[in-house]
């Protein structure tokens, strides 16, 4: 018969050998399910700790009739650029390089006289964590210039909608009408 089992007249006993090497293998266990459940934490953590956050803030010197929106990543992770739209009233605005804004801002401010000065980013630009672009800035000049209200009104007309994703292929889309991301 085996050292570790033995057959007495009330049934099956174990020697301590064998209660300790079944412990042992039992603390094994919770020690090997302990460790997956830490590196499922840990990878959750690193997913986190380098999300991008893409936000747009707007600028105005109302004095000088100058408005600025800029484009910043406030996360703290890149953000892998796959996509950057312009849309004015719902309707995609189709062009090249800065094309798109200059276009979308002779719909929105066609009655005023403006300067203008446009950014964009390109499809597959990797943007850092805390980096900031001027998309788009205005000077209005001459007898008419708008109103700041008429220029916060026209500037929700107009929509930027960039698709993008983190470092771990995490997919996003940043939607300036909504401040929507997923």
């Amino acid at each position: 018969m085996c050292s570790w089992l033995s057959l007495g007249d009330k049934g099956v006993t174990l020697s301590w050998e064998a209660v300790a090497g079944l412990s042992s293998a039992i603390i094994a266990l919770c020690a090997l399910g302990f460790t997956a459940w830490q590196v499922r934490i840990v990878r959750q953590h690193n997913r986190l700790s380098v999300r991008p956050h893409l936000t747009t803030w707007s600028h105005s010197d109302r004095v000088n009739h100058l408005y600025t929106v800029s484009l910043l990543n406030n996360g703290i992770g890149p953000a892998l650029i796959k996509s950057f739209q312009i849309r004015v009233d719902g309707q995609a605005i189709i062009g090249e390089g800065t094309e798109p804004i200059e276009k979308a801002l002779k719909l929105l401010f066609s009655q005023y006289q403006y300067t203008s000065s446009q950014a964009y980013v390109a499809n597959g630009y990797m943007m850092g964590a805390k980096e900031i672009h001027n998309l788009v800035t205005v000077r209005f000049s001459g007898e008419r210039v708008p109103k700041p209200e008429e220029v916060e009104h026209a500037w929700k007309r107009g929509n930027v909608i960039i698709e993008y994703e983190s470092i771990y292929k995490e997919k996003a889309t940043f939607n300036a009408s909504t401040r929507f991301e997923r």
